[in-house]
């Protein structure tokens, strides 16, 4: 597993992650803001407090290993996610993206999202062969 700094990463908003489908099995692909933890090596991604059909694929896949792909940038990371079902975790995670987005501050301000919204840990990320 090559070690994978996330430092770089950190100019970019978007990230595109690739989970498999609960029912299909094919590769499902979104786009999304997401949040680093460079020293942990981790990233985290939040989704609606009606969990979206992305968070609902991760939550199928976890017994399995959770294997996902994020695609920060040319940056494409493969690892494992987990939905976090701790609550002062899941809202440690959001306060992340509120610090981080200034549109996450002004919907939590108006209490119209990261307030109860799921967050997604990835981890153990090691990076594509063809991304070194």
């Amino acid at each position: 597993m090559s070690q994978v700094d996330l430092r770089p990463l950190e100019r970019h908003w978007n990230c595109r992650l690739t989970v498999r489908g609960r029912r299909s099995g094919e590769p499902r692909t979104v786009t999304m803001w997401f949040a680093l933890d460079p020293a942990a090596r981790r990233i985290y991604l939040t989704g609606s407090g009606e969990p979206p059909q992305w968070v609902r694929n991760v939550r199928a896949h976890e017994a399995a290993g959770g294997a996902v792909t994020v695609q920060i940038g040319a940056t494409r990371l493969h690892g494992r996610a987990r939905v976090v079902d701790d609550p002062a975790e899941a809202e440690a995670i959001r306060l992340r993206f509120v610090r981080r987005y200034l549109g996450a501050r002004l919907a939590r301000l108006l209490g119209r999202g990261y307030v109860d919204s799921t967050a997604v840990v990835v981890a153990q990320l090691r990076a594509s062969e063809a991304d070194g």
